[in-house]
């Protein structure tokens, strides 16, 4: 499977799983699917697969997506060098 495959059976399981919980944004999926997109695009331009998901998604998210990428999980090192915002690895560093 390619890598946007992955990613999507991936967000589409654990949103299935957060669906019975209290406060599930049944919305979330849709925005999960457009930052893969971004994620993957990120990666076709020459991004590390592990940094560009970590720059899009965060927490048990993150963990199963770099699972399902072929990754080691998501660590705490991981939840400190995210932002607050999704910036493509690779436009980082780069000035306008």
């Amino acid at each position: 499977m390619n890598l946007k495959t992955c990613l999507v059976s991936a967000a589409t399981q654990y949103d299935n799983r957060e669906a019975s919980k209290l406060g599930h944004n049944r919305w979330a999926l849709p925005q999960y699917f457009q930052m893969i997109d971004d994620v993957c695009a990120d990666v076709a331009r020459g991004a590390n697969v592990r940094d560009a998901i970590v720059s899009g998604f965060s927490g048990r998210l993150a963990n199963a997506l770099l699972k399902a990428a072929g990754q080691s999980g998501y660590t705490v090192e991981d939840a400190r060098s995210g932002g607050m915002f999704y910036q493509p690895v690779t436009a980082k560093g780069r000035t306008a």
